[in-house]
């Protein structure tokens, strides 16, 4: 059973079914539980000082924001111990990334309906900085900008539906340069066996990608290596880490930016 059964319980009524999710690494549990009050997918963290619950926080607070494109949150609840969100649970199959997917298009179509979104207000002090330490002085502005960024991306964050595409997993979206969401796209499809121009053809069909600058583009890509190598000089055992640093040399070697 889940630990804060008790705190939920005015939002959902009885619990008749619990499924653990175990995707995910910002999350201390993940479940789908079935209800007096219908089906949901439930987010829970401990309510103490730190990341994991700044994060929480902030996913709570974009989701007004981006509904539609993301399940919508219907209740969330506190108490000394938990900060626990209630989302509709939606069912789909995570989005293919390999060359040749017909999923592709979905994945772009989806990122720029969030390039649409109007900027959030409640996100103005929500400045990246992620990258800060990996860039130059000179580059570290050009990482700087007011698009709203979405960096988690992956085939498990793109939920597909029929002919519904979710977004899942606003964990810690930021107020940042355009061409972050897409540079992290372009990473990605590296990593799913993409060759470095495929994966441009792919961005560039994103808004954010449109809008940037080649200096950004390089900036980006600069810090987004020194990023990874860090990652992967601190968990040197993660072989997905030395996947991803190799992706993000391959990308900046093709953009001339090393």
């Amino acid at each position: 059973m889940i630990p804060f059964t008790e705190l939920i319980h005015p939002h959902t009524g009885d619990i008749s079914d619990v499924r653990p999710i175990n995707e995910g690494h910002s999350w201390s549990t993940n479940f789908i539980i079935r209800s007096e009050r219908g089906e949901f997918f439930v987010k829970g963290v401990p309510n103490r000082p730190g990341g994991r619950l700044d994060s929480a926080r902030r996913e709570a607070d974009i989701n007004p924001f981006v509904r539609g494109l993301s399940p919508t949150m219907r209740w969330e609840a506190e108490d000394e111990h938990w900060f626990v969100m209630g989302f509709d649970a939606v069912e789909g199959r995570p989005a293919s990334f390999r060359p040749g997917s017909p999923d592709l298009g979905r994945v772009v179509d989806i990122l720029n309906r969030v390039a649409a979104i109007p900027f959030p207000p409640v996100a103005l002090g929500w400045a990246e900085s992620r990258w800060d330490r990996f860039a130059t002085g000179e580059d570290r502005e050009h990482l700087a900008g007011d698009s709203l960024t979405y960096s988690d991306i992956h085939g498990d964050n793109v939920l597909l539906s029929g002919d519904r595409t979710w977004l899942i997993d606003w964990a810690w979206p930021t107020r940042g340069a355009a061409v972050i969401t897409p540079s992290c796209l372009a990473v990605q499809l590296i990593a799913a066996k993409h060759s470095p121009e495929s994966a441009e053809g792919w961005v560039s069909q994103l808004e954010g990608w449109k809008e940037a600058t080649p200096e950004s583009i390089a900036a980006f890509a600069r810090a987004d290596v020194g990023l990874y190598r860090w990652q992967v000089e601190a968990r040197p055992e993660q072989e997905w880490l030395k996947a991803m640093l190799a992706a993000t040399e391959a990308w900046a070697e093709h953009l001339g930016a090393r």
